[in-house]
């Protein structure tokens, strides 16, 4: 469907023609203007920590702060996104504009604009950081949650850090309890 059908057949749907044509370009634009979770000063990419968690950086509200009209969605004005490394530092320059703060918090962390390129989500990890007191079971896990033989599963137990497992954090549940009962030390990553 070329782009001027398709946006006439979503201005004639109902929903759409209940807010009125001002609210839909409204609508439209706002759309655009939704921002991924990365930080604003380094670029550090938390999606897939907040996505799971609701963790990983939060957004702050600066001066020049303007919020949406209620039938609009996207991010408002003046507030933006920082990693946990610069919420707190963003938090302290609140009370300027926001492309004021963004300057002085860049003078003042000596930070070039970052670089960011839009990607996949990456999936998080299940990391073994050291074995612990009971190598045996951590060994018996690793077997069990990869699939290795004896061999590679001995060499990657001595190698630690490393990656157990990667996806969905519930599908690794298990391996990760597994190890906290035996004692490891584990981490669950999300870059």
């Amino acid at each position: 469907m070329d782009p001027a059908r398709r946006v006439d057949f979503l201005y004639n749907h109902w929903s759409l023609r209940r807010a009125g044509p001002l609210s839909f370009g409204v609508r439209l634009r706002r759309l655009r203007d939704v921002k991924p979770r990365y930080c604003w000063l380094c670029g550090r990419d938390f999606r897939c920590e907040w996505f799971h968690t609701r963790g990983g950086g939060e957004l702050v509200r600066f001066a020049d702060y303007e919020p949406l009209p209620a039938e609009a969605v996207g991010q408002p004005y003046g507030l933006e996104w920082f990693c946990r490394d610069h919420a707190e530092q963003a938090r302290g320059v609140a009370h300027l504009a926001s492309a004021d703060a963004l300057s002085v918090l860049r003078e003042r962390l000596r930070l070039s604009p970052p670089v960011v390129e839009p990607s996949l989500m990456p999936d998080p990890s299940l990391w073994v950081i050291k074995v612990g007191p009971n190598r045996g079971r951590v060994f018996a896990v690793i077997r069990q949650a990869s699939g290795l033989s004896a061999g590679e599963a001995l060499e990657l137990l001595r190698s630690a850090p490393f990656e157990l497992a990667r996806g969905w954090p519930q599908s690794f549940e298990c391996w990760r309890a597994a190890l906290l009962a035996a004692g490891a030390g584990i981490e669950v990553r999300y870059e």
